[in-house]
């Protein structure tokens, strides 16, 4: 309905001024000039900030294809917390859909109605508008849903968004919880209030009839009917003006608080790279690597730090943070933000920042961000698989290391396997002679793959090769590619270590050199294929060495033979758990070939809470194998048996299909006084247990 000088005209539609003078008018898009200059100046200054930050390429196609599916269907917040998913689902799709709305008004009265002077283009009336009102007031009640179901999360007060820092650092916190509630209500006051509005409009107007259609407002109308048509009106002014004023509240305060994740987030996750942790990527200047100052950082880790929400799924996830340890992702993220805004002038509307000091420094790894609290990282990319908005910790982490590394800053026993790895590329400091020592308890010889040629090439690695706990799952690995009559050598002598953790912990130089050797003995060796039994090694092999071999982990190949019938088995008795290893798994995908094959043993396997994409690190990557833990609250692996035992007296085996995993969990059986309840056993392992009960004949 068209309303003016006391006539009504029956037509499908309203009038947006409705009631208001010329100077009522004028003063209200005068305001909204000052909350969009607001904004634009505040967002400029953002996207000031991060084009300072050095080029990184990741602009294409696919990326940009897989942010739209993820923000439409919000399948990254809806993993493993489906009910935020399903509310922020509502809350992100309303939003769009209200500012649509407001955007086909804006288009219908102020540029086609006044720029354009065209009236007969106008289009916000008729049939358009009733299918206009009905959608509107559907996507508004789930908006408004949304927003109560995860008002109703966050008064409950979850571990995660409790932001008390783990380390010593003393910071006022308070800001980011007063953020975080300002954004949540204010939105849910504009929400609430326009539905408001709706219905005084409606009851004030006499209840036309094509306003049913407005779901909400009509029943609201309704319920406010005995204030009278003049009582409705008087409301619906005042409403009017405090919905309009909270909505430009909200666009001049978007930029300067968590709202600005809303655009942030949706270009982060444009810009996503999800291989970015196996791939790293190289040192540009040798004589300076990593990342000394903010003005190191690309501009795709600048944008990283702004799209966080302080969710806390990082620091919930984290093994560093279960373990004491003074890392969390989450925070590490808020105090490179702090740190990035105070060196670009940047305020958030709550106060500087929550750590004081941060505008100070100039270096960044060691000051604004703890030597200690880069050590703890145990590279397992958990953050980054469980991050709703594409922030990449782990290449971050990497950069600071590797200043650290630059500048001597390294822990003892890092550096010690750092000597070793240089001076025998291995980190047991052993001669590369002895590498195939534990071939000598086999009862056939093994090949040399730089003598004669062999189908497969087998890259044992260190602690298959040193390590007594793993080298006698190598043997076992050995003598079912024997049983199964694979054509199949290592290097011998000529093996070095791949680097992978080398790299994670910081010491790109040293990456290169084994890297190099590496490559240089496979191209002295005649193979087919390539696999290994050590999934940091195949990830290093995979995507960091020049080569476009697809390496296999040795239980894709072992799950092929027994599919074939290449190996026979019986079958075994009891339940089994499987632990994921973070390079087999969150790295490279592979959770399925080790689960048939346990199953193809006949043992039942029960999964632990923690698994798949979700598994729980043993505590060993990222270089950790080589540090001190014993200042730990509990270590990593001790927390993933106490996991693996809680499932019950009947499940026996702890199975692995990595030879860190192997070392760190028999360990942690032992330290956690569960020998006898429970059995760490390799996969490889298990076949040849299951191959010896096959009957005869």
């Amino acid at each position: 309905m068209i309303f003016g000088a006391g006539t009504v005209t029956r037509e499908v539609g309203r009038e947006i001024f409705l009631g208001f003078s010329g100077i009522a008018i004028a003063i209200f898009y005068l305001l909204t000039t000052i909350a969009i200059g607001l904004f634009v100046w505040a967002f400029y200054r953002r996207f000031r900030k991060y084009s300072r930050g050095r080029p990184t390429a990741r602009l294409s196609l696919k990326r940009f294809v897989r942010a739209l599916a993820d923000l439409g269907s919000n399948r990254t917040i809806a993993k493993r917390k489906p009910i935020v998913g399903i509310a922020h689902f509502f809350v992100f799709w309303g939003f769009i859909v209200l500012l649509l709305g407001t955007t086909i008004i804006a288009i219908d009265v102020d540029i086609i109605g006044v720029l354009l002077g065209r009236p007969e283009w106008q289009f916000w009336h008729g049939a358009f508008y009733i299918g206009y009102a009905l959608v509107l007031d559907i996507f508004g009640i789930g908006f408004v849903a949304g927003l109560i179901t995860l008002a109703v999360v966050r008064r409950r007060k979850p571990a995660r968004l409790d932001y008390t820092r783990v380390d010593d650092v003393e910071a006022q916190r308070r800001g980011y919880s007063l953020d975080d509630n300002a954004f949540l209500l204010l939105l849910l006051f504009i929400g609430v209030s326009g539905f408001l509005l709706e219905g005084f409009r409606i009851a004030a107007t006499n209840y036309p009839s094509f306003e049913v259609v407005s779901i909400a407002g009509w029943t609201i109308a309704w319920l406010t009917g005995p204030l009278g048509a003049a009582g409705n009106d008087a409301a619906r002014i005042v409403t009017w003006w405090i919905h309009s004023l909270a909505a430009l509240l909200f666009v001049a305060y978007l930029p300067y608080s968590k709202g600005m994740h809303i655009i942030d987030d949706a270009a982060n996750l444009a810009f996503y790279e999800p291989r970015s942790a196996a791939v790293l990527a190289g040192v540009e200047d040798p004589a300076a690597p990593g990342y000394r100052s903010i003005a190191d950082f690309t501009w795709k880790d600048l944008l990283d730090l702004d799209a966080c929400t302080k969710c806390g799924r990082c620091h919930e996830v984290c093994p560093a943070t279960a373990s004491g340890s003074p890392l969390s992702p989450r925070d590490l993220i808020l105090d490179l933000r702090e740190h990035a805004d105070a060196k670009a002038g940047l305020k958030l509307w709550y106060g500087p920042g929550a750590t004081p000091g941060h505008g100070d420094a100039t270096e960044v790894a060691g000051t604004v961000i703890a030597a200690d609290t880069l050590w703890a990282c145990t590279t397992c990319m958990a953050c980054m698989e469980v991050c709703p908005v594409g922030i990449e910790h782990i290449p971050t982490i990497v950069q600071l290391r590797r200043r650290l590394v630059d500048v001597g800053d390294v822990e003892a026993g890092l550096q010690s396997a750092f000597q070793s790895l240089a001076r025998s590329g291995n980190s047991f400091g052993k001669s590369a002679k002895q590498r195939a020592r534990w071939t000598k308890g086999l009862d056939f010889t093994l090949k040399d793959a730089r003598r004669e040629p062999v189908d497969y090439l087998w890259f044992v690695g260190d602690h298959g090769s040193f390590d007594p706990r793993a080298s006698d799952v190598s043997q076992a690995v050995a003598r079912l590619m024997h049983e199964a009559g694979v054509d199949f050598g290592i290097l011998y002598d000529g093996e070095r270590n791949t680097g992978n953790d080398v790299r994670r912990a910081g010491e790109e130089g040293l990456f290169e050199m084994l890297r190099d050797a590496n490559v240089e003995a496979f191209e002295s060796a005649s193979y087919q294929r390539m696999f290994t039994t050590d999934p940091h090694s195949l990830n290093a092999l995979r995507g960091e060495y020049p080569t476009d071999e697809d390496v296999l982990h040795y239980t894709a190949l072992l799950d092929d033979f027994v599919a074939s019938g290449r190996l026979t088995l019986g079958k075994l008795n009891g339940k089994a758990t499987y632990h994921d290893p973070c390079y087999l798994g969150r790295y490279q995908d592979e959770y399925n070939a080790p689960r048939r094959l346990i199953e193809a043993t006949g043992l039942e396997v029960v999964e632990m809470g923690r698994c798949r994409e979700n598994s729980f690190c043993c505590g060993a990557g990222g270089g950790r194998i080589w540090m001190d833990d014993s200042s730990l609250e509990e270590r990593p692996a001790e927390n993933r048996i106490r996991e693996a035992v809680a499932l019950g007296d009947d499940v026996a085996y702890f199975v692995v299909s990595c030879p860190k995993d192997m070392i760190m969990y028999t360990d942690a059986v032992k330290t956690t006084g569960n020998e006898g309840v429970i059995e760490v056993v390799d996969i490889a392992q298990l076949l040849e247990r299951a191959m010896e009960v096959v009957p005869v004949g």
